[in-house]
């Protein structure tokens, strides 16, 4: 456990933006209330964790805001868990940051840079789910963090039309899956660069982007920058059908899977995924 202040932001996003590919009216009230129990994987397990110092911020449509027949959204987050949530106006497609995208957003970690001696700002989607120590694992990250520092994870398992697979996401020692990949900032030094969040980057070239960021800034790149846990078995990504990555590329969910191993109770039991992730979907070869 550090001794350091640390304040650590976990963004989640929810139909944040429109894309003209996705054949789905992400405004359409039938459409968002079949898509909202989802959340209840990532809420699940972050419920689970054995650090709960953090803060989950929901990143949400502008216009979910502004008309009051969307208000159900936020009204049924908030009773699938006991966690207090922040909810975020999204600006544009992301929510990166710079002056003329969300200044609400820049605002939290410039104001927690100032108060605390570590800011982490992680990413999830709402779907997944994360291993139970795996806040407290990369908060205890800053041990190791002299400036700034990318960490995240890269082996895991992956769910899909009621099967669990292995997955591995190494990305050619550049990235990790985007399932609590986190940027760890000291903040005397985050007072020095323009402001950044972990979504300032690409998940799977995370290492590249973020030595262009610095070296474009004056500040030299080191390895010691950018961590890939390979060892920690940390993730659940859940595939389902509606996925935006499913859909926007046309790829056809059962055949992305014909030939893949199924898990079975010989590597890991139901009792077993609930405790480590707060895994609650029924699997077909695992009982």
């Amino acid at each position: 456990m550090s001794d350091k202040a640390i304040k650590h932001f976990i963004f989640t996003r929810f139909y944040s933006f429109e894309d003209t590919k996705y054949p789905h009216d992400i405004y359409n009230v039938d459409f968002l209330l079949k898509q909202l129990p989802l959340a209840k994987n990532m809420l699940s397990s972050l419920e689970n964790q054995t650090n709960k110092n953090f803060e989950l911020v929901f990143v949400l449509n502008v216009k979910f805001f502004d008309d009051p027949k969307y208000e159900f959204i936020f009204s049924t987050l908030r009773n699938f868990t006991t966690l207090p949530l922040k909810f975020m106006k999204n600006i544009g497609r992301s929510y990166l940051f710079s002056p003329n995208l969300n200044s609400e957003c820049a605002s939290l970690i410039d104001n927690a840079t100032k108060e605390y001696d570590f800011v982490i700002t992680s990413r999830m989607d709402f779907d997944d789910f994360i291993y139970k120590d795996a806040v407290a694992d990369t908060q205890s990250k800053v041990a190791e963090c002299n400036n700034i520092l990318g960490y995240g994870y890269c082996k895991g398992y992956e769910y899909s039309c009621g099967e669990l697979y292995d997955r591995w996401a190494l990305w050619n020692g550049k990235g990790h899956l985007g399932i609590l990949q986190s940027l760890i900032l000291k903040s005397s030094f985050a007072k020095e660069i323009p402001c950044i969040s972990i979504e300032s980057f690409d998940h799977h070239l995370f290492k590249d982007k973020l030595e262009n960021f610095l070296e474009r800034n004056g500040v030299k790149f080191s390895e010691d920058m950018f961590q890939q846990n390979k060892t920690v078995v940390a993730f659940i990504y859940f595939r389902y059908d509606l996925a935006h990555a499913i859909l926007v590329n046309h790829r056809d969910i059962e055949q992305m899977y014909q030939g893949r191993r199924k898990l079975t109770l010989t590597d890991i039991t139901k009792k077993q995924l609930k405790d480590e992730f707060g895994f609650h979907w029924e699997l077909q070869s695992i009982k």
